[in-house]
């Protein structure tokens, strides 16, 4: 009876690994494609901050006297002698317009809306929010923790083995149930927040500096 007592811990401790090596080996690959795709954005966002093609001031007006086309996003700088956008926002040339700009919310919204890898936080590590992301990760490696040390705790209240078998699969159950609340809890939480741009993510400013913005 013991023996297979150990048998059952040793078998549900490698169905967790082997779900958890699964896991990483996916969020790995999505990383490793979403890392090069960055790493272009940033090489031809890089190469266009080379040359800042200042936007003109109106007619009439030039240096200190400069008055943008749009005093609403549009801001004189003497550096290049003419105007910039303010942050999270960018000029249109064609429209002579202002327009939003920042991390596009589709793409994040697809992937934390499938179960798949929206669990995993996915969708947040699209728009380069990796506080957030390690929170999802954080939850499933304690929640993994909190399976075993449930399934412990169960087996140890027993006195027969039989009644120790019983205390492992309630509380590894129990364990696990607890966990997939969180998870789902989280995962919708990620789609909502996401949907309704309630939170910022990583962007550059006209300069290249790093700033955060709202989700367009």
């Amino acid at each position: 009876m013991q023996r297979r007592v150990i048998n059952e811990i040793n078998n549900f401790i490698r169905i967790i690994m082997v779900g958890l090596t699964t896991t990483i080996i996916m969020q790995l690959i999505f990383l490793l494609l979403w890392s090069t795709m960055i790493s272009a954005e940033v090489n031809i966002r890089g190469r266009g901050l080379e040359k800042i093609d200042a936007i003109p001031c109106n007619k009439g007006t030039n240096g200190t006297n400069c008055v943008c086309p749009n005093i609403n996003c549009l801001v004189y700088n003497e550096k290049i002698n003419g105007c910039h956008p303010v942050d999270c926002w960018k000029w249109n040339f064609i429209k002579q317009s202002c327009e939003e700009t920042g991390k596009e919310m589709l793409g994040s919204l697809i992937l934390q809306g499938i179960p798949v890898t929206g669990v995993f936080g996915s969708g947040f590590g699209n728009m380069g929010r990796w506080d957030i992301f390690g929170i999802y990760w954080l939850i499933w490696g304690s929640g993994c923790c909190l399976t075993c040390l449930c399934g412990c705790m169960g087996r140890c209240v027993g006195s027969s083995e039989e009644d120790k078998e019983v205390g492992l699969k309630a509380g590894a159950r129990c364990g696990s149930c607890i966990m997939s609340i969180a998870i789902a809890v989280m995962w919708i939480w990620g789609i909502v927040v996401i949907a309704n741009k309630d939170i910022e993510a990583p962007y550059k400013d006209w300069e290249g500096n790093d700033i955060m913005c709202p989700l367009i």
